[in-house]
């Protein structure tokens, strides 16, 4: 594929979970721009003390961010009663309570700075009016993840800021659950997985002048999976 041609922002990409998978390439999207925090870097993002500690640094070096991209999530594909308790409860710290603590930890100097794009991630799916035989506990916390945006986006929308949440499919990347998307992949209209790549273009959008009007909304990239 064509690489996208490096756009400047006019501030600095907090990238949250950018270790690995759509993170990492959302990392690089950014060159020079980009901050990210992992627990490799040292910030666990389900621990609120280092996430202000880390977030105090950054402030200090950079101000308040142009951008915040929370990514992390993890997934396990279980039946909903065959899902054990730490497994629920380590679902839900990972995707919500780590983007819960992150927003609270972050999004206060940009509200304060009076402009910004939030960008969250949920999965193909969760928005819509049914249920999921597949990974109900994932998608479940995925749909609390959906509902923290969308109350964030008017809480901070007179501030200037957006919040919005990219909701990919079956997007094909080494850390990615690959069996389970091979078994899925003939019911993508589209007919092939998605590349990180189409979900950076995304994101793109998100932090582009083009999308300054649009926030509190869910935007699936599945090539019409959730169509």
């Amino acid at each position: 594929m064509n690489e996208e041609p490096v756009t400047t922002l006019p501030g600095r990409v907090l990238v949250v979970g950018g270790g690995q998978g759509i993170g990492q390439a959302l990392a690089a999207a950014w060159p020079g721009q980009t901050t990210v925090w992992t627990r490799h870097t040292g910030v666990d993002a389900t621990d609120p003390d280092a996430l202000r500690t880390a977030f105090a640094t950054f402030q200090q070096q950079h101000g308040a961010p142009f951008a915040l991209l929370h990514t992390i999530g993890d997934f396990a594909e279980q039946p909903l009663l065959g899902t054990d308790l730490a497994t629920w409860r380590h679902l839900f710290a990972s995707n919500v309570d780590s983007a819960f603590h992150t927003i609270q930890a972050v999004v206060p100097a940009m509200v304060q700075a009076r402009r910004g794009r939030v960008v969250l991630f949920a999965a193909a799916g969760v928005d819509k009016d049914k249920g999921m035989l597949r990974a109900p506990a994932y998608f479940a916390a995925k749909a609390a993840v959906v509902q923290l945006a969308r109350s964030l986006a008017l809480e901070t929308a007179k501030a200037g800021l957006t919040v919005n949440v990219v909701a990919p499919g079956l997007i094909h990347h080494p850390h990615s659950h690959q069996e389970s998307q091979q078994r899925l992949l003939g019911r993508v209209p589209a007919g092939r997985l998605g590349h990180v790549d189409d979900v950076v273009g995304m994101v793109r959008y998100l932090l582009s002048d083009a999308a300054s009007y649009v926030t509190g909304q869910v935007l699936t990239v599945d090539g019409g999976l959730q169509a």
